[in-house]
């Protein structure tokens, strides 16, 4: 795209000021500001500052607010909120605002100030869609001030379909994890911007990963099912290109410390001496909020647990295996007795789950993720749906939404359909499968695998839902991700474990059925799942 209309070749301001607005001025505008500067730099000629709409001065900022603005190495002290003012507006070279709501307070309280106030979602939609190229050459703020002038010329041609697609929520009357969302909405939003404005106009790097956006219905609702979709989209998103964004999506990435286990089975070997061995990793999904940092209550989120499975990536890089495992899968729990893996997980936590699925497989496990389970349907929408071959007719609130037979789903059709009433772990976990299914063969279509953009906004929506062992440092993520990345969705492949149920007394269990789970652990553990598994029954 050509520079800005009107815009030199070079170009230099000597000051630009930019303004942040938000409500109470100590959760999303405070953000924005800080992450904005330094984002931008220090030395820039950027001034940013923030200011809310309706300020009460001794407000201190939220803990959780506090906290996420710690993990960016951002200082709060010596924040103190400030009231909006029409001074403040009409100094402002560029005003920002976290919801349209704000920018219509700002319009009203300055008319002038139409063609210089956007929300934040609006500028960094319409910065990414212009791209570096459409600037000047020049400083940052020569940039910046061009990105603003083009921007009200172009914001009419990149509305979204859905407006409120323009708005950060306000977090306040959330817990964490609201908290959360809204930071990562507004650091997806100044990276956008800052990524314009920053990258040579020559030589433009990708694009920041997007944060996709869900309906409050989907918000509402949180899908343990998207534990296996995050974990192996990390791995297939390597096949799109997308790894120049590792280190970003790592940086994401919530860490827990390193079970501690004694007596495992030995670790296999690598396909040839001096290469890589294969590596396995147990996926746990819970429907519950899983905290990584302080006292871990494991027992609260293992309760929600309706997933479990083993992710193999073989040692030649050739292949990928899932194998979903019912989480009332009847197991011996080390050191506690007969149990479930549910139970397992609730007892010991991820060192507990680890040891007991080793001791039912004697498969060497070399890492543990975790997820709180919020991104099957976001996966999901952000891929337009999936096709799924429905084994019985789709029912939703009472109403039959779809008859058996192939459908493409959203994401609230096809967690309805998995977690479907009456639906046994059995049958849960077969549908996971078909699912993870749909979902890779959806990432093969060609206007998602020929898509870069298409792939980061998936690392957008998986980068905030993982948690992984500190074992799974950022040298090994991204030699893993880099070791695949000349595999395709069809080399992933995807199974429900073999199980049968047998009676003891009055009560019948779920166990594993001996013989094929034999022969698929065999192959697992040989790293030869691939021919088992293309060899069939």
């Amino acid at each position: 795209m050509s520079p800005a209309e009107g815009a030199p070749s070079t170009a230099v301001a000597s000051r630009f000021d930019v303004l942040l607005v938000g409500s109470a001025n100590v959760g999303r505008s405070l953000a924005a500001e800080r992450l904005l500067r330094a984002r931008l730099g220090a030395d820039s000629a950027v001034t940013v500052t923030s200011a809310g709409i309706h300020v009460e001065p001794d407000d201190p900022v939220p803990q959780h607010m506090w906290d996420l603005l710690a993990r960016e190495d951002l200082a709060v002290e010596g924040h103190h909120p400030r009231e909006l003012s029409a001074a403040m507006v009409e100094s402002a070279d560029l005003v920002l605002t976290t919801t349209r709501r704000e920018r219509s307070a700002v319009v009203r309280k300055v008319p002038a100030a139409v063609r210089r106030t956007f929300t934040l979602c609006e500028l960094d939609r319409v910065a990414t869609s212009l791209g570096p190229s459409a600037l000047p050459e020049g400083d940052v703020a020569a940039r910046l001030s061009a990105l603003a002038q083009a921007a009200a010329a172009h914001r009419v041609g990149t509305a979204p379909p859905v407006a409120e697609d323009d708005d950060i929520p306000d977090p306040a009357a959330t817990g964490r994890r609201g908290y959360e969302r809204s930071f990562d909405q507004v650091r997806a939003a100044v990276d956008g911007i800052a990524w314009t404005v920053l990258s040579p106009p020559d030589e433009p790097g990708p694009p920041p990963p997007e944060v996709p956006r869900t309906s409050p219905g989907h918000r509402a609702r949180n899908i343990a099912i998207a534990v296996v979709g995050s974990l192996v989209l990390l791995i297939v998103v390597a096949t799109g290109g997308a790894l120049v964004v590792t280190g970003a999506l790592d940086n994401r990435l919530e860490r827990f410390p390193d079970p501690v286990l004694t007596d495992r089975p030995d670790p296999p070997p690598p396909a040839k001496v001096g290469g890589p061995a294969p590596v396995t990793i147990l996926v746990l999904g819970s429907t519950d909020d899983v905290r990584t940092e302080g006292g871990q209550d494991w027992a609260a989120a293992a309760a929600q647990t309706d997933m479990v499975m083993l992710a193999h990536v073989s040692a030649d890089r050739s292949s990928v295996q899932v194998i979903a495992m019912p989480p009332d899968l009847s197991v011996d729990v080390p050191g506690t007795g007969p149990g479930t893996l549910r139970s397992a997980f609730a007892q010991g936590g991820p060192a507990g789950a680890v040891q007991t699925v080793e001791q039912l497989t004697n498969v060497r496990l070399d890492h543990v993720a975790l997820t709180d389970s919020e991104t099957f349907a976001r996966v999901t929408d952000a891929l337009g749906g999936v096709e799924v071959d429905l084994d019985n007719r789709l029912m939703v609130n009472g109403r039959q939404v779809f008859p058996a037979g192939l459908h493409r789903l959203t994401g609230e059709e096809a967690l309805a359909w998995v977690r479907g009433d009456g639906v046994d772990d059995v049958s849960r976990s077969a549908r996971s499968a078909v699912w993870l299914r749909a979902i890779l063969d959806r990432l093969g279509d060609d206007d998602v695998r020929r898509n870069p953009a298409a792939w980061l906004r998936l690392l957008g929506v998986v980068s905030g839902s993982v948690a992984v062992d500190e074992g799974f440092d950022r040298s090994e993520l991204v030699g893993l991700l880099t070791s695949v990345r000349d595999l395709g969705p069809g080399e992933v492949q995807v199974v429900p474990v073999p199980t049968t149920v047998v009676t003891t007394g009055d009560s019948p269990a779920l166990v594993p059925d001996a013989a094929p789970f034999g022969i698929l652990m065999d192959a697992l553990r040989t790293d030869t799942l691939d021919e088992q598994l293309g060899a069939g029954p």
